[in-house]
């Protein structure tokens, strides 16, 4: 098994959470935090055919295996603020190559002009 890799001109994003109460209600400040090396795929914009002005925009994260990303938490990449949709998927090892790219893919979306 070879050793994982890392993207050394990979994206700087931040991650936004919220504390909550037992309901999930926000309480308090955002924490934020930072991760380093993340690589972004903008796979998939769409827009919604009724509503004209709202966009909806997907983007696939890759952030190293070790990030703290959780399905409640907001991240920001450059100025674009984006949800997390979901628990991060955790990648596995090539089933061809036997490489361990040591990333897992985190999905976000932004609404933007609603």
């Amino acid at each position: 098994m070879s050793t994982p890799f890392t993207l050394p001109h990979g994206v700087l994003v931040t991650v936004l959470r919220s504390a909550t109460d037992r309901h999930g209600d926000p309480v308090g400040d955002e924490a934020d935090h930072t991760i380093n090396g993340c690589g972004v795929d903008w796979n998939a914009t769409t827009s919604n055919r009724e509503f004209q002005d709202v966009q909806i925009t997907d983007v696939d994260l890759y952030v190293p295996r070790a990030a703290d990303v959780v399905a409640s938490d907001k991240v920001e990449i450059g100025a674009r603020t984006f949800h997390v949709l979901g628990k991060p998927m955790w990648d596995q090892v090539h089933p061809m190559t036997g490489t361990d790219y040591g990333y897992k893919l985190v999905r976000l979306r932004e609404v933007s002009g609603a």
